[in-house]
């Protein structure tokens, strides 16, 4: 069964998370597993944060198949959809992998395509890549 990703901000209180991942399920029919519990569970074997953020969009599962089918980023804004570092690593690993990416607003659910992240040039962390979504 495909799984998605869901790649939350860092800051993103847990209550909220859990709620992102029971609406994506449902919106999608399918698992979601939040970037928390993936990090939790599988960082420490791969060697920590960057290894991890490397891996999950090309992960497998014992059988081959993929761990995940796709990302779906929970943005507020899609005029302004800004990520942080670790979100534009998963983003780029995704679309390199031929997977899809997907911004989705929590409070409309509405959802649009990702066709490419670009570089804010921020000095924050958070706010170092810009979602190029599709209209």
């Amino acid at each position: 069964m495909p799984r998605i990703f869901l790649a939350h901000t860092k800051g993103a209180p847990d209550e909220m998370i859990d709620e992102w991942v029971e609406a994506t399920a449902v919106l999608w029919r399918t698992t979601t597993v939040a970037g928390r519990d993936d990090y939790l569970k599988r960082s420490r074997a791969l060697g920590g944060w960057n290894h991890w953020v490397r891996d999950v969009p090309t992960a497998e599962e014992w059988d081959g198949g993929p761990l995940f089918s796709m990302v779906v980023i929970p943005v507020m804004h899609f005029d302004m959809p800004t990520i942080g570092t670790a979100t534009q690593a998963l983003v780029r690993g995704f679309l390199a992998a031929g997977k899809p990416v997907y911004a989705w607003d929590p409070e409309t659910n509405e959802i649009r395509g990702v066709l490419d992240v670009v570089d804010t040039n921020s000095d924050s962390w958070q706010d170092a890549g810009m979602l190029m979504l599709c209209t």
